[in-house]
């Protein structure tokens, strides 16, 4: 018999699957400043990567692009820890749900987001093998986490927190 805290994870894990995702108001797809950065950035380390890759000349600024999208991807996913935070007084935010988008988000935002990063990723993966500077391109997919993690931070549709229960003390 489950006690303390494995009670209390079977019962949120029960409440979760019997109400339903809050669904978006509407057609239009939140955060859309937040997507087109995401691919910005990632069409940015794309074509400075290849070039790069060709020029050697170039790989100085590749490495540079990549330093950048570190510490702009890392600022931005302290903000976004920050605004989840906040919203995590009212609503019941996992870091798988939170990061992943995993039924909090709608499938475009998903497949865009979640595509950046992969894109990323497998840039990063062509080219770090074939110089060193190159290697710094295994940096950048912290772009790509923090914005995911900003817009699910920022537009998430989680559940919200259920008030907890003050589990009462057995007398022996």
């Amino acid at each position: 018999m489950p006690g303390g805290a494995e009670a209390i994870r079977a019962e949120r894990l029960a409440a979760r699957k019997a109400e339903p995702a809050p669904e978006p108001d509407s057609g239009v797809l939140q955060g859309l400043g937040v997507l087109r950065s995401a691919w910005v950035g990632t069409a940015l380390f794309t074509v400075t990567a290849a070039a790069a890759a060709v020029i050697p000349a170039v790989r100085i600024v590749a490495v540079l692009v990549d330093l950048l999208f570190l510490l702009a991807g890392s600022g931005m996913y302290f903000w976004g820890w920050a605004v989840a935070a906040g919203r995590s007084r009212d609503s019941e935010i996992s870091l798988w749900n939170l990061i992943l988008l995993e039924d909090v988000a709608p499938k475009p935002v998903r497949v865009w987001l979640l595509g950046a990063l992969g894109v990323q990723i497998t840039v990063a993966a062509a080219t770090c093998w074939i110089t060193a500077p190159l290697a710094f391109g295994w940096l950048v997919p912290m772009w790509g986490l923090a914005h995911c993690e900003y817009w699910g931070a920022r537009y998430g549709m989680f559940l919200p927190r259920k008030a907890e229960e003050t589990p009462k003390r057995r007398r022996r």
